[in-house]
């Protein structure tokens, strides 16, 4: 059976799910200073699963969607896409603001509040791509395996 190509993604969101619940646990004043290391390696793992995981979209995502013929799939692409490249600066601000430990534990209220306004803004981002993005690209999905199948069908609507 073909698996949707929005399963790797939604496996990603899985992965980069617990990687934030991971973190916000740690996000204790009392805890964050025997657990800054910790949260350090827990971001840079966030952080590069991200990058992965951003790749894959700009390859296995987006272009399907922009290509795909829907006015809707094709403004859905774009306005994410615009969204995610408008905080990626500040998503690097971050990761460069708090490079160490002690960068952390030196400051853990800001590092804090830092982090839990941008876990939030991942959380909401990741919920959003799942219910708006993904179901756009297995609708196209589905129309290929459907037409893959049994050429003489035409689907005007899933």
């Amino acid at each position: 059976m073909h698996a949707l190509k929005s399963a790797p993604l939604r496996k990603q969101h899985e992965s980069l799910r617990k990687h934030i619940g991971a973190i916000k646990r740690r996000l204790n004043p009392l805890l964050l200073a025997q657990s800054a290391g910790e949260v350090r390696t827990l971001v840079t793992q966030l952080f590069g699963e991200l990058g992965k995981h951003l790749q894959q979209e700009g390859t296995d995502l987006y272009p399907l969607l922009v290509d795909s013929g829907d006015a809707v799939a094709k403004a859905a692409a774009a306005q994410f896409g615009l969204e995610m490249k408008q905080k990626l600066p500040e998503l690097a601000e971050f990761n460069r603001r708090w490079p160490s430990a002690d960068a952390i534990r030196s400051n853990g209220s800001a590092f804090i509040k830092e982090a839990e306004t941008l876990l939030q803004w991942l959380e909401r981002r990741l919920i959003a791509e799942g219910h708006d993005l993904f179901p756009l690209l297995d609708k196209q999905d589905a129309a290929h395996m459907a037409m893959a199948s049994n050429p003489e069908l035409k689907i005007s609507r899933i």
